[in-house]
């Protein structure tokens, strides 16, 4: 079987459809599947090769990564979603130029991957899988990014109408899939997302603290779907016996370093980390926040990235989430998901302080937690789902 994966990001770069991706890549070449990958290059000429030469040498081309320099530098939306139809019209003949694939899969957030997907799938008569990382196309309504009304319900149904010629369309939430079930397709398959739990060192060292202060953490994008303005609103109201840091960078960063410093909140931003620096944040903080828009109704049924990485590591989560990710912040024992107010949140975090300082990951749930989330075993089950999907099709042909 060959695949042929389009997506907007892929390595070097590191991101989280990288890391899922490059962990599936890998077990689908073990499992003798070709795979050729077409994404944008945006790390210049930084030499890639994650799978050792043998996977790429020019005989087998068992792997095939097809780049093309490509960097977004825009501000303003429409000059984004400018940039990004441009991406696509790279993306198509590099595409075309790579072997015929037995299925073609689109992996969305980036919207123009998933035209970019439907096109080629037409012209080349391959089918078509839709990967949908994010709740698309509610997501899309609930955020607003189309300011015009009219362009948001042609984006709206040409979303839903790819995703009904789509041949398979996989999810990484069980309610993304039953709603997109709900509004009439038949093949819909959930892959969640994950960790390469085996790629982490060790678990969560714990350092003693010369302050008696709550250290909270937020580490990742600092963007609109995170929410983080309330997260400032309570480390303002809590000032007395809580530190806050937040590390990263995101299109709303220059907003909340204003926000921060209008509510009195000094030392609070640290730009992004890499690597074992990363741990070392994750070492320092007695809770690590998982936060998503309250308003917007379809994170109801979505999973930050983020917390599969924390709880792995054994960091204790305070999750500002509801629906799902809340859910399994229960169900593994992963820390405390808190609702309400900003005073009612401040008030729920200094109750919970002296056990959230002193709380520990439980090695049975941290234990059955990774066994479902892994990326290596997640692999295993979409490799068997994309099989399984292939003989089908080619069933029906016969």
């Amino acid at each position: 079987m060959r695949i042929q994966l389009l997506t907007h990001s892929f390595g070097p770069e590191i991101s989280p459809p990288q890391r899922r991706w490059k962990a599936f890549v890998q077990t689908f070449l073990a499992m003798d599947v070709d795979v050729d990958v077409v994404a944008p290059n945006r790390r210049g000429r930084v030499i890639w090769q994650p799978y050792g030469a043998l996977y790429q040498s020019e005989p087998s081309g068992r792997f095939r990564l097809h780049t093309f320099p490509f960097r977004i530098s825009a501000i303003r939306w429409h000059t984004k979603v400018l940039a990004q139809f441009a991406m696509v019209l790279v993306m198509i003949p590099k595409s075309m130029f790579a072997p015929r694939p037995d299925l073609l899969i689109a992996t969305v957030p980036a919207l123009p991957t998933l035209i970019a997907g439907y096109l080629i799938s037409k012209v080349r008569r391959v089918p078509l899988v839709v990967e949908m990382r994010d709740a698309w196309p509610e997501l899309l309504e609930d955020s607003g990014i189309v300011r015009w009304k009219f362009a948001e319900r042609l984006c709206v149904q040409a979303i839903r109408s790819i995703q009904a010629s789509a041949s398979l369309v996989i999810t990484v939430t069980p309610g993304h899939a039953q709603r997109l079930i709900n509004e009439g397709l038949r093949e819909v398959r959930v892959v969640s997302n994950g960790y390469r739990f085996a790629s982490l060192p060790h678990t969560r060292i714990r350092h003693s603290q010369a302050s008696s202060k709550l250290r909270v953490l937020y580490l990742g994008n600092l963007g609109e779907s995170q929410g983080l303005q309330e997260v400032l609103d309570i480390a303002a109201v809590s000032q007395d016996w809580m530190e806050l840091r937040i590390v990263g960078q995101g299109s709303a960063s220059t907003r909340l370093e204003s926000r921060a410093a209008d509510l009195g909140l000094v030392d609070v931003f640290v730009p992004p980390v890499r690597g074992e620096d990363v741990l070392e944040w994750y070492d320092w903080a007695d809770t690590c926040v998982v936060s998503l828009r309250s308003d917007w109704d379809s994170f109801a049924y979505t999973v930050p990235s983020k917390l599969f990485e924390l709880a792995g590591y054994g960091c204790h989560i305070t999750g500002l989430v509801k629906g799902e990710a809340s859910e399994i912040i229960d169900k593994y024992d992963l820390g405390i998901s808190v609702d309400g107010d900003v005073l009612a949140v401040s008030r729920k975090l200094r109750e919970s302080s002296t056990d959230i300082k002193e709380w520990k990951y439980d090695p049975q749930s941290m234990e059955t937690f990774r066994s479902v989330y892994d990326l290596e075993s997640l692999a295993v089950g979409y490799h068997e789902l994309l099989t399984g999907h292939l003989a089908k099709i080619r069933e029906g042909r016969a």
